[in-house]
Order: structure tokens, then C-alpha cells, then sequence
């Protein structure tokens, strides 16, 4: 399982919707369910699907966060592509020439194995295009001084105002993914590695 918190105006409703018209085409098909706040996005093979073709299925959460949303990405569940994979290879070893039927077959089930990364792809781009992104919230430019409530710069260890330290409010960061996180997280926003305090 992945996960990512994108900062900005981000509707969870407007991102399932640009994910379901951006997934929900040629042989995948996506829904939306869920409530205005919380959304999950499912997608998987399933369209022009014979029976006993490979299928895939993976499932996107849209929750909405203080100041964005938080994005899921669930582990794919991938059926019967590895085996699909390993039939091909097997009989193109006895009949090199049935390979050349089973090539376009080979590229479906492959392409299908990086869903998880058009995911994030189509995600990213979503944000980009409304002014959101990763890391700290855009007002978070300043940590508030605990002892006089001054808006101080990042990385400033004592306050200019009242002299007290800064040392307690300064961001984090994620020691797996180098993420940058308020200074009272306990799990990344990003992978959601567990901060030790």
C-alpha cells in the first residue's frame, strides 16, 4: 500500500471522477463509491474479459485531509498474469512461431502490471492542474513561536521577538522518504512510515 497527502484545493469527488473517465476505457473499468469526503475509486480488467483471461484490480482511497486529501493506492491484485506470462514463454519454446500470435497478448499483460503507476501518474497531473502538490501546506512557510505566537522562517531557532526556542515546532522529516512533516506527525503523509518522537 502507498500513500500520499497532496496540499491545496483538492475535491475527492472531482479527483474519483477525473480517475474513473481517465481508467474507465479500452479493457479497464473504474467506479467510484463512497461519501463526499471519503471516496474509493476501483479499478480492473474486466471489459472484452474471457474467461480464464488474466484479470488485475486495485483500489484508490480518496479521503479528505485537513488541508488536501490523502491518496491510497492499494496493493494490485494481480490473477493469473504471471501464469498467462509463464504459458506464453513455455510454448514458444516448443512452436517459436506461436509467439508471434501471443506478442500482443504479452504486451496487454504487461502494461497492465504498472497500474499502480499510471495511477499515481494521473494523480499528479490532477493536482498539478489545480495548484496542489506534495510536502508541507503552502501557509506552512512559518512555525508559530509557542511561548508569544509569532510567525517565525522555517529553520529559525529562537525567536527574534520574545527569544524563546523554536527547537519543538520546527518540521520534520521522514527518515524513509524524506517527506517534510509538521512537527507532531507520527506517520508520513507520504509512505506511511511511523515517526519516532
Amino acid at each position: 500500500m502507498d500513500q500520499k497527502t497532496y496540499h491545496g484545493e483538492i475535491d475527492p469527488q472531482e479527483l474519483a471522477d477525473v480517475l474513473v473517465s481517465h481508467f474507465d476505457q479500452g479493457e479497464l473499468t473504474a467506479q467510484k463509491t463512497g461519501r463526499t469526503d471519503r471516496v474509493v475509486v476501483q479499478i480492473s480488467t474486466g471489459r472484452h474479459r474471457r474467461r480464464g483471461d488474466p484479470h488485475t484490480s486495485l483500489a484508490v482511497t480518496i479521503a479528505k485531509a485537513e488541508d488536501g486529501v490523502t491518496v491510497t493506492v492499494g496493493e494490485q491484485q494481480v490473477l493469473g498474469i504471471a501464469a498467462d506470462l509463464v504459458q506464453t514463454g513455455i510454448g514458444a519454446l516448443l512452436n517459436p512461431m506461436s509467439l508471434i500470435g501471443e506478442i500482443d497478448d504479452v504486451v496487454r499483460n504487461v502494461s497492465k502490471l504498472n497500474l499502480p503507476d499510471q495511477v499515481w501518474e494521473a494523480v499528479e497531473e490532477y493536482c498539478r492542474s489545480v495548484g496542489a502538490g506534495l510536502g508541507l501546506a503552502p501557509e506552512k512557510v512559518l512555525v508559530t513561536c509557542p511561548f508569544c505566537g509569532v510567525g517565525n522562517p522555517i529553520g529559525v531557532g529562537k525567536c527574534p521577538s520574545c527569544g524563546g526556542s523554536l527547537a519543538d515546532v520546527q518540521p520534520i522529516t521522514c527518515p524513509k522518504c524524506g517527506q517534510i512533516l509538521e512537527h507532531d506527525a507520527k506517520f508520513c503523509t507520504r509512505c506511511g512510515a511511523r515517526i519516532a518522537q
